[in-house]
């Protein structure tokens, strides 16, 4: 069943575009020399083939080409013009950075999509026109002066455009910017037309949204390993199996990334038949541990002591009295009590009530005797009631002139009491907190000192690649033969044995592969890339990607410091299926065995919702089940959708795709199934990756459905997620609209739309 989460559409990739409405104001262009564009690359029998046809247009691999062109110099212009913008008001001074438009989003790299997009593009624009649509001069001026922040003029936008180079004999220019800006405010324009279709929410769907958070359940799982199905499974024919190739021949190992879902990383279900592009890496590796265990050596008595007095703060003793400490020490002070003390209690207990009662027995006439006796002045006040209002008078200001100083005098003493207080703040002793002054000294001599030690490493290497960049494009220019690598680049070992340092090489390592490992999960440490990106995105990034012997230097979690070379490329394979057959044979049964295994687990569900039990009791009388009972496992209560990690300065909370434990890999399908289940239902469904069918009941359900609607009509429009969700749902709606025009365009490629050629 498809939630708002799903991928509604096959052309997923495409974005949301601008929602606004762009004001207009006057703006003088001069230069109106149109561009022209470089050719694209590839064969000249290749560049004229068409590559996607619809219905009024079509496109070849050279125009196709062209257009991506074009698409990279337009996302730079904009880009250029938003920063310098941006940073002229910061440098003024200017809080609010907002801007009244949103900027078009231009996919220009592949893994964004960007060969879709500009056709989707053409086609969306071609569509405007003919709806009557038109963006002005004005438009468009508008447009750039807000990206710009009013703070970029004419003349810096010629000279953002001067120094682009488009790859053919001529550039861009404004005109030619304009006409592309032109075309994709067109195609945003025709796209917000149909904003009606998706920017309503029902509160059916505010329902759906709430209970895939808020509706949470315990789940009784019996899995079944797919495996022990694969000798059941058939041989395939040759045309089952040609088939079976063909579909997944193009496909490299690689995770599902469940981007609908919060970015949850599965394994992936399906086979991969192409060798992806490979790479040999030689790197040093410095080992912080072995830094840092020779700076604690280091790390002087008088060091330790002077850092406890400049950061005595850092030491404060912590409250015992919060823990509860000050109680045990008052019940431990007090002793317990004997026989003897209890005697003496009682007696003095009784001594006290007996004074009490002759107390109140003499009460009386003690009040009389001191009526009697008091003095004849007080007699002579009281019977002068303008006297004793004067005296109240006179008393009261004796009061009010006393209690300035008084106050004065409480003040002071509080002010010491506190100055005391402050002088007393209790500190760690120096002994009890040396060996954690010592680490942290030891961690900041050791973190400089590779940082140091490695970065004097990398600017070596780089001089040696530099000069050895130089020489090959020299050589390129006189067409003669290039150079030979330098042996510094091509063997790291006298390097690695004279500074002490780790030689570690990898050979044949895919991307996948290298995120594996420590090394490609370390991330880069140049001040001047603040991405920070591991190394196996660098490494095998289609733009700028790494070549072959320029220096890297990342950094892992622990302090660990890498000096990494690319030594080797290796291009992506596509094996014959005569070379592959094997496995392209293993891989066709394991997907039937995956099917044999789920029909058995729905036959089992069957029979355990007709015996109304638990899974345990009904699988302990079955006769030779795939699953014993003890092998039955349990979850902890969990929602479809859980909270994700937040970011910093985040504006909503993140939702993801819970992952209950103990349940192996468990994707939409299978999650969304078991919050379909009804009372006493015992359904079955296989997890992500087609490892395990599971039999699947619910054991227990958190709060009936009248008690969450009740929940529901209280806060379904203030709910942690909501936002999320909405947003979401929403564009959900827009690649479902995206996916319908292109085919009601009749859009058809001749080929996969971003491959790598």
């Amino acid at each position: 069943m498809a939630t708002p989460l799903s991928s509604l559409s096959k052309y997923g990739g495409v974005l949301m575009a601008v929602l606004c409405v762009l004001l207009m104001v006057s703006f003088l262009v001069g230069d109106t020399m149109q561009f022209a564009g470089g050719g694209g690359g590839g064969s000249s029998s290749r560049a004229n083939n068409p590559v996607a046809t619809w219905r009024g247009g079509t496109v070849n691999e050279r125009q196709l080409d062209q257009a991506v062109q074009h698409r990279s110099i337009l996302a730079a212009f904009q880009q250029a013009v938003y920063e310098i913008g941006t940073r002229d008001a910061m440098e003024d001074g200017v809080e609010d950075l907002g801007l009244r438009i949103q900027p078009l989003t231009l996919p220009r790299t592949r893994e964004e999509g960007v060969e879709g997009h500009v056709v989707q593009t053409k086609i969306f624009a071609q569509r405007a026109r003919e709806a009557g649509m038109v963006v002005s001069d004005k438009m468009i001026v508008d447009y750039l002066r807000s990206l710009g922040r009013d703070r970029v003029s004419n003349e810096q936008m010629r000279q953002i455009l001067s120094r682009m180079n488009s790859g053919g004999s001529g550039k861009a220019t404004i005109a030619f910017v304009f006409d592309l800006l032109r075309e994709a405010m067109l195609a945003n324009n025709y796209l917000t037309s149909h904003a009606f279709a998706f920017r309503t929410i029902l509160p059916e769907e505010r329902w759906e949204d709430w209970k895939m958070v808020n509706e949470r359940v315990v789940v009784e799982a019996a899995p079944i390993e797919t495996t022990a199905f694969v000798a059941e499974a058939p041989e395939p024919t040759d045309a089952e199996l040609e088939e079976f190739y063909n579909l997944y021949r193009e496909r490299e190992p690689s995770s599902d990334f469940l981007r609908g879902y919060g970015n949850v990383e599965l394994p992936s279900p399906l086979p991969a038949f192409a060798v992806p592009a490979r790479v040999k890496l030689a790197y040093l590796k410095a080992d912080f541990n072995v830094a840092l265990e020779a700076a604690t050596k280091e790390v002087t008595e008088e060091q330790i002591a002077a850092f406890y007095e400049e950061n005595k703060e850092s030491f404060i003793q912590a409250d015992r009295a919060l823990f509860g400490d000050d109680d045990a020490e008052k019940d431990d002070a007090e002793e317990p009590a004997t026989e003897e003390t209890s005697e003496e209690a009682a007696t003095e207990e009784t001594k006290t009530e007996e004074a009490e009662t002759s107390a109140a027995d003499d009460a009386p006439a003690a009040e009389a005797g001191a009526a009697d006796e008091a003095p004849a002045t007080e007699e002579a006040a009281s019977e002068n009631p303008l006297r004793s209002g004067e005296a109240t008078e006179e008393e009261e200001e004796e009061e009010e002139e006393k209690k300035p100083t008084a106050e004065a005098t409480e003040g002071s003493a509080e002010d010491s009491a506190a100055s005391e207080t402050d002088e007393d703040t209790p500190y760690q002793p120096l002994e009890e907190v040396s060996d954690e002054i010592r680490r942290r000294l030891a961690i900041d001599i050791a973190m400089k000192r590779v940082g140091e030690k490695m970065e004097g490493l990398l600017n070596g290497l780089e001089d040696e690649y530099f000069a050895y960049e130089d020489a090959v494009e020299k050589a390129a220019g006189a067409k003669s033969e290039a150079p030979t690598p330098p042996a510094s680049l091509t063997d790291l070992k006298p390097l690695a044995e004279r500074e002490g340092l780790e030689l570690v090489e990898i050979d044949q390592a895919s991307q996948m592969g290298l995120r594996e490992t420590p090394v490609g999960a370390s991330r880069n440490t140049s001040s001047s890339d603040p991405a920070s990106l591991p190394a196996w995105v660098i490494v095998f990034r289609t733009e700028e990607p790494l070549s072959v012997y320029e220096p890297l230097l990342t950094r892992d979690a622990d302090g660990n410091h890498y000096l990494v070379l690319v030594t080797e490329r290796y291009k992506a394979e596509r094996p014959a299926l005569a070379d592959i057959r094997e496995s392209v044979v293993a891989a066709w049964k394991k997907s039937k065995a995956a099917e044999l295994a789920l029909t058995k687990a729905k036959e089992l569900a069957k029979s355990a919702t007709e015996s109304s039990g638990s899974l345990k009791d009904f699988l302990a009388g079955a006769e030779n089940p795939p699953v014993k009972a003890d092998a039955i496992v349990e979850t902890d209560a969990f929602s479809l959708l859980t909270i994700g990690p937040i970011a910093p300065n985040a504006r909503q909370v993140p939702l993801r795709l819970s992952q209950p434990e103990p349940l192996v890999a468990a994707g939409p399908e299978l999650l969304q199934s078991v919050f379909d289940l009804k009372a006493g239902e015992v359904g079955a469904a296989l997890n992500h990756d087609h490892s395990l069918a599971y039999v699947l009941r619910i054991a227990e359900k958190i709060g009936t459905e009248d008690e969450l609607r009740r929940e529901f009509v209280r806060d379904g429009d203030r709910w942690i997620g909501g936002d999320a969700l909405t947003q979401t749902r929403t564009m959900n709606k827009v690649r479902a609209l995206v996916g319908n025009l292109l085919d009601e365009s009749g859009l058809e490629w001749e080929r996969t739309a971003d491959e790598l050629r």
